[in-house]
């Protein structure tokens, strides 16, 4: 009993520093420090800070208002309203990198790529909720895994956990979590695959 309890509190806690509004900038944010300079850096930064406070704001005001079940949105149903607003502000923000270019161009393209991972389960979702905290975090893992090997095979473990800290939290099934991660790691092997061409 003191076993699973404790178990299911470091699930949780994984699966919170493994929320994609928590995990997506943290990542970002490393990788624009250590690959980029100056404007590139910050563009990248704001970027996606331009998406994760809205997005946070807004399931914060869903749940508030019981629209949504729980800030994760963990109900397959309530994620019709939430991926349309996600994909609406991530495609602008790509949008407006491709125009101003100001952003590094592998970054730009990897917000297209996760542009195109939401999209991907956002159509799954009308099947199966795809579990997002999976699908981000191998996605992201896969991408450090090109930019700095030791730190992406130390993310690809982080992400594993992660999905395992869905399954202990019963918020995901196992099929979810492995849809999830191989739509994750697929976004970002096809990146990684596009940019090392270009």
């Amino acid at each position: 009993m003191l076993d699973s309890l404790m178990v299911r509190r470091v699930a949780a806690v994984v699966s919170g520093l493994g929320h994609p509004l928590i995990l997506v900038p943290t990542m970002v944010a490393f990788v624009a420090v250590r690959q980029w300079q100056g404007a590139a850096s910050g563009w990248a930064i704001g970027s996606v800070l331009l998406v994760v406070v809205p997005i946070g704001l807004w399931n914060l005001r869903q749940t508030r208002r019981g629209t949504y079940t729980n800030f994760d949105v963990s109900e397959r149903k309530q994620r019709n309203s939430f991926y349309p607003v996600l994909l609406a502000l991530l495609g602008l923000a790509t949008l407006v990198l491709f125009w101003q270019q100001q952003a590094d161009g592998g970054f730009r393209y990897g917000l297209l790529a996760a542009w195109g991972l939401l999209l991907a389960c956002y159509l799954l979702n009308f099947w199966l909720k795809v579990s997002l905290h999976a699908a981000i975090s191998f996605f992201l893992a896969c991408v450090l895994l090109r930019l700095e090997p030791t730190w992406g095979a130390t993310a690809l473990v982080l992400a594993t956990l992660i999905a395992a800290s869905r399954l202990v939290l019963r918020r995901h099934t196992l099929a979810e979590l492995v849809v999830g991660s191989v739509v994750g790691g697929a976004a970002g092997g096809g990146l990684i695959r596009f940019l090392s061409q270009n």
